[in-house]
């Protein structure tokens, strides 16, 4: 703000003095005070762009003499001291020879300010890009980065006092926790909060990128504090941790995770509808053989969101796609109560299932990815769900007053299976669907209405033919 202040009363005596009489094209008394306020600014705001054939100049030049000649090549070698260059496979920062001279170099420097707060700039850069938590990262790596750590912390009280003092060098020093052993431990208040922008706006004053080993850091550190809350506080941090993983996404499968497993160990596992479909959006499908290698939580958490994501979807095609009784929705009821026996589900959908101006059916085919087949003749208006059990594959329709088709497996494959893609599906074939009939399947499974008995409800029915004792509780 003083720079500022300073900068604005420049320009109002400029205006006073020299406007009047300013004719046009004369810019020389502007160009001049210009000249002035750069020198008296002094140091640079942002990292120097330098490209990179002359930072690998430079290296290969103090690689093959271990001298420096120049105040540019010191500059151009501090800003490239983590890159790797030639045939060897060379980088400053993991030899320790090379190193340490380069910072023997730059204390020779430390009453230049100018100078030398440039050099600075550059190694600060080079910090928060190396990681040495890299796999194949070698000892002297990790101890010269640790060395830069130091050499940086010793050197920034000094800079800061100094009368040039450009907007990265007033964010470190606010933030000198960067170069501690522990840079993340003061943003605890920020994982409480749910507030990351006081973070965000160091990170941008810094040009620090998404991929800097302190925003893996940050991103880590939140998921370990949020893991070690008791159930009901991890809970209600939840959703913000997501947000996080969202806004740093290199880093939300090592995230996830923990998340998922912490979660499953909670003494109550009530559906978390934005872990589901952030899981969901990020890992895919929790039972399909072809996704199971992305799951990289325990099983436990894989089967809690499974169980979610069978229970969501039924609601979704026994809402959005049936003409049920809502007030009742018997059908969804007795499936739902029966989806932890369920193995796997498919959906054969009409056109009308693919109305992409209707949000909620684009969320629920968005979830069903790789569960969808399309019937591509017939009527628009027909669908059908497979629900896969060990015994049995049952086939459900939008319809109320349609059958259920139970199919024996053990008399071998349904024609209608499934195994991936948009596929012809055999006896689901449109062509043979009447309006209030169902499938003509008679012959390959066993027909069984929603139709109460006077001995018996069609879900005790269902129930018998199943096999599968559940509790309703």
């Amino acid at each position: 703000m003083i720079t500022l202040a300073h900068l604005q009363k420049r320009l109002r005596n400029i205006n006073q003095v020299a406007i009047a009489r300013l004719r046009l094209g004369d810019s020389v008394q502007i160009l001049h005070e210009r000249s002035i306020l750069q020198q008296w600014v002094g140091g640079t705001i942002k990292l120097e762009e330098a490209t990179a054939n002359t930072i690998e100049a430079a290296l290969n030049a103090f690689h093959q003499t271990q001298l420096l000649k120049s105040a540019r090549q010191i500059r151009l070698v501090c800003y490239g001291c983590t890159q790797t260059i030639g045939k060897d496979e060379f980088c400053l920062i993991e030899s320790r020879e090379h190193f340490e001279k380069l910072l023997k170099y730059l204390e020779s420097y430390t009453g230049r300010r100018r100078a030398f707060l440039k050099f600075y700039r550059g190694l600060l850069n080079s910090y928060f890009s190396y990681d040495p938590a890299t796999p194949g990262t070698s000892k002297s790596g990790r101890d010269n980065r640790e060395l830069l750590r130091k050499f940086l912390a010793r050197h920034l009280d000094s800079l800061a006092r100094a009368s040039i003092r450009p907007n990265w060098l007033i964010a470190l020093s606010q933030h000198a926790n960067l170069l501690s052993e522990n840079p993340c431990k003061p943003y605890e208040v920020f994982i409480e909060q749910g507030d990351w922008s006081p973070f965000k706006d160091v990170c941008a004053d810094l040009e620090i990128s998404a991929d800097s080993w302190l925003i893996r850091q940050l991103v880590m550190a939140s998921i370990n504090y949020v893991a070690a809350l008791e159930d009901a506080a991890f809970k209600e941090h939840l959703d913000n941790i997501i947000l996080l993983l969202s806004e740093y996404p290199l880093y939300a499968s090592t995230g996830l995770q923990p998340m998922l497993d912490r979660y499953a160990e909670c003494s109550e596992t009530e559906v978390n509808t934005v872990l589901r479909d952030y899981a969901i959006g990020l890992w895919g499908n929790p039972w399909l053989a072809e996704n199971l290698q992305q799951w990289q939580c325990s099983d436990a958490a894989r089967n809690m969101l499974s169980a979610w994501l069978k229970s969501h979807l039924l609601n979704g095609f026994f809402t959005l796609l049936c003409n049920d009784d809502k007030a009742r929705a018997r059908r969804f009821n007795f499936w739902n109560l029966y989806s932890p026996h369920i193995s796997g589900m498919y959906f054969a959908l009409g056109k009308d299932a693919f109305d992409f101006g209707n949000m909620p059916l684009n969320k629920f085919r968005h979830l069903a990815k790789g569960l969808i087949a399309k019937l591509s003749d017939g009527k628009a208006d027909v669908h059908a769900c497979i629900l896969q059990f060990d015994t049995f594959h049952v086939v459900e329709f939008n319809r109320e007053n349609s059958a259920a088709y139970f199919y024996d497996t053990r008399l071998g494959t349904p024609p209608f299976y499934l195994s991936k893609g948009w596929i012809e599906i055999g006896a689901l074939n449109v062509a043979k669907i009447t309006q209030t009939q169902g499938l003509d399947v008679a012959k390959l499974a066993k027909t069984v209405q929603h139709l109460d008995s006077d001995s018996m409800t069609w879900e005790e029915n269902f129930a018998q033919l199943l096999g599968i004792k559940v509790s309703a509780a």
